[in-house]
């Protein structure tokens, strides 16, 4: 398993509409790509102008064959021009250490 974190930066004034969008259609069109387990969406607290995306891919491989794919490229088109900056990093899900109980 792969665990993409991803936070953009939205421009100011935008992030309203940001939310929306991903609500509306986004995050179904993210969730529908082949190789994605799960997908979690926040907004900022200290920055509302911030948005992360938290998205479980069965393997790097599915993540990166899923930027070819008609349901990701409609999941980009759905913020547009919306984002400024971000962030994304990936880190390997090892079943033997992911497992913590409280």
């Amino acid at each position: 398993m792969l665990l993409e974190i991803a936070e953009i930066e939205v421009r100011p004034g935008a992030e309203d509409a940001f939310a929306a969008a991903m609500n509306e259609d986004g995050l179904a069109q993210l969730a529908a790509c082949k190789g994605v387990v799960s997908v979690r969406f926040g907004r900022g607290v200290e920055n509302p102008s911030k948005f992360t995306f938290n998205v479980v891919w069965t393997s790097m491989e599915a993540h990166e064959a899923a930027r070819a794919l008609d349901s990701f490229t409609r999941f980009r088109a759905a913020f547009g021009d919306m984002g400024v900056g971000g962030a994304m990093s990936h880190y390997v899900m090892d079943e033997a250490i992911s497992g913590v109980s409280a």
